[in-house]
C-alpha cells in the first residue's frame, strides 16, 4: 500500500512467541521505495538494537549505499519487534526518561546515595515502559530473527539477502544460526561477535571508545583550534577532571536544560561514531572549558534521539534496553571482574560503565530462546566488514565473526568511525560485487 511519499508500506503478522505460538499476534512494519517491487529484495537493519529500519530507509534512501545498490535491489526496511511501528516498547512517563538520560543524583559517583537514587529511578522507568503492550521478554534477538524468516516468505524468496549494520550484524548472525538453509547473500558491517558475553561486550566497547577517543585527541592536538595542549595523555587527564567535576555539578547551556555527567558522556560517545563529527566534539570541549555545555547537550540529544524542542523522536532508548536485557545480562558473579576490566580498558570512561547491577533493573530476561550454533555450513558465505578504528564494535569482533561463520569473507577497512559501507569506494565495490553474485578475489580483503 502507498504510505510515505514515494514509498510503499506493508505489515506482516507474527506470533509473540514463535516456539509456542498462541493467539498473541502483532504486526511488523515494512517499507520499500515505490517502483522497486520487481527488483531482488534486500532486507536492511541499521542497528541499535532499537533503530528503526522503516525510518532508516524512508529518511536515507537517496544516500543508502550507492546508486548501484538502489538500482539493483528492492531495499526493504523493517522495524524489529519492540521498535518504532512494530509493537513498540512505550514508556508512560517522559519525565522519568529525561531523568534517566539527562539528570544526575547530585551525590558522588559510586556513593550509596548515588546508587540508591539510580536504582529507584531505573526501576520506576522500567515499570513505566511495561504498563501496556506485550511481554517484552519476547522482544529478544532470536524472536526477531524468526520474524525475519516470515518477512522472507512474504517477499516470496527462498533465500534471504540481507544488509545489517552494527547490532544488525548480530541479528543477521542469529538468522544464520537459526535458518542456515535460507541464507542468501549477507553483508554484516560493523560486526558484533555474538559469542561474547554481555560483560565481554561491555569491556570491548569501552576499550573501543577509548581507542577512538585517543585517535580524536591526537588529531585535535595537530590543529590550531584544539582546546587541548601537550600530549594525548595530558588531554585525557583534562577530560577526566572535567567529568569528575560534572559528577556533582552541571554546566549551563543556551537552552532551558543543563549539562551534567550523563550528558557529557553521551555527547562524547555520539561524536566518536564518525570522524566527520570530531569537529563538533572539539567545539563541545571548547565551550565546556569556558563553562558552556550547549554543544555537549545537542550531541547527547542526537545520541538519544531527543527533539531539542521537547519530546523524543523515537523509542530507540527503551527498545535498546528491552532487547539487550532480554538477550543477556551480566550475572552477579561477574560484577566485580567487570568493574576491574572496564577500569583497565579506559581511564576516562571505564568507571562509568562499572555498574552492571543497575543495567537491567526491572527488565525481564528473554523467553523462548535456544542455544545457537553459528558455524553451520552455508551454501553462500557472508561478507563481514570491520573498521580498524570502530569505537562501538571494535575491529577484532569482525575478525572473530568472520572466523565463526561458514565460508565468510572479511573486509578490513583501515580508518575511523562506525561501519564502512557507503562511505568508502573500495568497500562499496566489494559489497556490491558480492551482492550481485560475483566471486570475491580472496577470503580476506583490505580497503582504506
Amino acid at each position: 500500500m502507498n504510505c510515505e511519499s514515494g514509498f510503499e508500506c506493508a505489515k506482516v503478522a507474527v506470533p509473540l512467541d514463535h516456539l509456542n505460538p498462541d493467539d498473541q499476534i502483532f504486526e511488523i512494519s515494512l517499507i520499500r521505495k515505490a517502483g522497486t517491487e520487481n527488483l531482488t529484495p534486500l532486507l536492511v537493519n541499521p542497528g541499535g538494537p532499537g533503530a528503526s529500519g522503516f525510518d532508516y530507509v524512508r529518511d536515507n534512501y537517496e544516500t543508502l549505499g550507492t546508486q548501484a545498490l538502489r538500482d539493483s535491489f528492492q531495499v526493504v526496511g523493517f522495524d524489529p519487534r519492540g521498535v518504532g511501528r512494530s509493537a513498540p516498547v512505550t514508556c508512560s512517563d517522559e519525565k522519568l526518561k529525561d531523568q534517566i538520560y539527562y539528570q544526575e543524583s547530585g551525590f558522588p559517583l559510586g556513593s550509596q546515595q548515588d546508587f540508591d537514587f539510580s536504582k529507584a529511578a531505573l526501576e520506576r522507568f522500567a515499570a513505566s515502559c511495561q504498563e501496556s503492550g506485550f511481554d517484552v521478554a519476547y522482544f529478544n534477538t532470536q524472536q526477531s530473527a524468526r520474524d525475519m524468516d516470515i518477512i522472507r516468505a512474504a517477499l516470496g524468496v527462498e533465500k534471504l539477502d540481507y544488509l545489517g549494520f552494527s547490532y544488525g550484524t548480530e541479528l543477521g548472525a542469529t538468522y544464520i544460526a537459526l535458518f542456515p538453509e535460507r541464507v542468501g547473500r549477507f553483508v554484516l558491517d560493523g560486526a558484533v561477535d555474538p559469542t561474547l558475553t554481555s560483560a565481554q561486550g561491555t569491556v570491548n566497547q569501552v576499550a573501543g571508545f577509548d581507542k577512538a577517543f585517543r585517535s580524536y585527541l591526537s588529531d585535535c592536538l595537530s590543529r590550531t583550534e584544539c582546546p587541548f595542549q601537550g600530549s594525548v595523555e595530558a588531554a585525557l587527564k583534562q577530560v577526566e577532571e572535567l567529568l569528575v567535576e560534572l559528577e556533582t555539578s552541571q554546566l549551563p547551556t543556551q537552552y532551558d536544560r543543563n549539562a551534567g555527567l550523563t550528558v557529557a558522556l553521551y555527547g562524547i560517545i555520539a561524536a566518536l561514531y564518525s570522524e566527520q563529527s570530531w569537529r563538533f566534539l572539539t567545539q563541545a570541549f571548547q565551550e565546556a572549558f569556558d563553562g558552556d555545555g550547549s554543544t555537549l547537550l545537542l550531541l547527547a540529544d542526537f545520541y538519544n534521539d531527543k527533539d531539542p524542542e521537547g519530546g523524543y523522536l523515537s523509542n530507540i532508548s527503551e527498545a535498546n534496553l528491552a532487547i539487550n536485557c532480554a538477550d543477556e545480562r551480566v550475572p552477579p558473579e561477574d560484577f566485580a571482574k567487570l568493574r576491574e576490566d572496564v577500569l583497565d580498558a579506559s581511564s576516562v570512561f571505564g568507571k562509568y560503565f562499572g555498574y552492571p547491577e543497575l543495567s537491567c533493573l526491572g527488565w525481564p530476561e528473554g523467553k523462548s530462546m535456544v542455544q545457537l550454533d553459528y558455524a553451520l555450513e552455508l551454501s553462500i558465505g557472508p561478507l563481514v566488514i570491520g573498521t580498524t578504528g570502530d569505537p562501538a564494535t571494535p575491529y577484532q569482533q569482525a575478525v572473530s565473526l568472520s572466523k565463526l561463520l561458514s565460508r565468510a569473507t572479511l573486509i578490513t577497512y583501515e580508518g575511523e568511525g562506525h561501519t564502512a559501507y557507503g562511505s568508502d569506494d573500495c568497500v562499496n565495490e566489494y559489497v556490491e560485487d558480492y551482492l550481485r553474485g560475483a566471486v570475491l578475489p580472496a577470503s580476506e580483503l583490505r580497503c582504506g
